[in-house]
């Protein structure tokens, strides 16, 4: 086990303490901070489960760090984050931080019920936040990142005893016999694409800014033909089958339903739990040319919520600091399995850890999206998996599917939403 570098070395009572010390400068009352987090998708327990072990340990060590401070904890689903914002917003009791992915994330900004971070850079420049820039808001921040969960690949290497490096391997261990398991959600999956040259046109052509956005030229649609013509060819492998959600496949390995699937860290955790010492991460499959996989990389941002006081902004700027300094970072690393620092003072061990090297390794490749991006993807997350059922079960030729995700990258002004 890796320990890390570092060692953290009532209500009556207050009103009481008030009350005697009047205006002699008697205790003040506790400052009370609302942190709501954004656990992932409804079905995404892995996730949930992880994000709730992080929030506990780093509240509960702020806590102590910073006496008379109370911080609230609040967890819910992606979908439900900006609707339960906006309603305690109406009332004017907006919580205060909010943590969440980069598409919640975004439409709260758009919405204006989260506001630019008030940090100067004389905080920030010393902590060499990774992506920081993705979020700039001419001097100001819209977001900070916070945590980076990297994508993998998780097998059982006991019937798997050497992963697959190519996606070519990968169908071939399939025709073996070993049962391979894939993900029909666009942003877990996309990393398949990349071998074939074609995860970056279909972020551009799907980017929610009409400025940045970038139809497909006739290479890129070769490069995404290509890519869904193999997806089909490898459903005709009875052993490789294609579930609704990732966490469907963790739940299939865990059982031991599946041998090889492709994985956030973050299910690292659960899986060990089942799998003991025959649970094993690698790097996903490169392409058929051997290009490097270039998953996307799960981004968690810190963002401030537009309602609270002076003295809680204080508070909330403080606990942002205090999760991204090298003590934190570096201890939710080594705490909560799965997530990567974005303070590049943290100095991963990766000669101790395979399992960490690993880690480090894929996000060197990975695609870490902005807010155009991150919208664009999970704001057609429903329909682009239609078509990709479609695509693989042979219900649409690949050609057929192509053409309908131009359709949705590019609506009509009647289909605009």
């Amino acid at each position: 086990m890796i320990r890390g570098r570092f060692r953290l070395g009532t209500g009556l009572a207050v009103a009481m303490a008030l009350l005697v010390g009047g205006c002699q400068g008697g205790p003040r009352p506790p400052e009370n901070l609302q942190v709501v987090i954004a656990t992932g998708a409804g079905s995404d327990q892995v996730v949930r489960s992880s994000l709730q072990r992080l929030a506990t340990q780093m509240t509960s060590e702020f806590m102590s760090n910073n006496p008379g401070t109370n911080l609230h904890l609040r967890f819910l689903d992606e979908g439900d984050l900006a609707a339960s914002v906006r309603d305690h917003s109406t009332l004017g009791a907006g919580p205060d931080v909010v943590i969440s992915r980069v598409p919640p994330t975004a439409r709260l900004s758009d919405e204006g019920l989260i506001v630019p971070s008030a940090l100067e850079p004389e905080q920030l420049d010393p902590l060499r936040i990774q992506f920081l820039q993705h979020f700039r808001q001419g001097n100001q921040f819209r977001a900070l990142p916070f945590l980076l969960q990297p994508s993998l690949a998780c097998y059982n290497r006991e019937r798997l005893p050497k992963p697959p490096a190519t996606l070519v391997e990968l169908v071939q261990r399939a025709a073996e016999g070993a049962r391979v398991g894939l993900p029909l959600q666009i942003d877990d999956l996309l990393w398949s694409a990349s071998g074939f040259g074609a995860s970056r046109p279909l972020l551009q052509a799907l980017d929610e800014d009409q400025g940045t956005r970038r139809p497909l030229s006739p290479a890129d649609r070769a490069k995404v033909l290509a890519w869904l013509g193999w997806l089909y060819r490898a459903n005709v492998q009875p052993t490789l089958q294609f579930v609704d959600t990732s966490d469907g496949l963790v739940q299939r390995l865990a059982s031991r339903q599946l041998d090889w699937i492709s994985c956030n860290a973050t299910a690292i955790p659960q899986l060990r739990r089942s799998l003991g010492s025959r649970l094993a991460v690698a790097l996903l499959p490169a392409g058929p040319n051997g290009e490097p996989a270039q998953p996307l990389a799960r981004l968690l941002l810190l963002s401030f919520g537009r309602d609270s006081t002076p003295g809680q902004r204080r508070v909330a700027e403080r606990f942002a600091l205090f999760v991204l300094n090298d003590f934190s970072q570096n201890n939710l690393m080594v705490r909560a399995v799965g997530n990567m620092p974005v303070n590049q003072n943290v100095i991963v061990p990766v000669k101790e850890s395979p399992q960490l090297a690993t880690m480090q390794r894929s996000l060197e490749n990975s695609i870490v999206p902005d807010f155009r991006q991150g919208i664009g993807l999970r704001s057609r997350t429903g329909e682009l998996r239609l078509l990709l059922k479609q695509n693989v079960y042979g219900e649409q030729s690949p050609q057929k599917v192509l053409e309908a995700m131009e359709a949705l990258a590019n609506p009509t002004p009647e289909r605009a939403p």
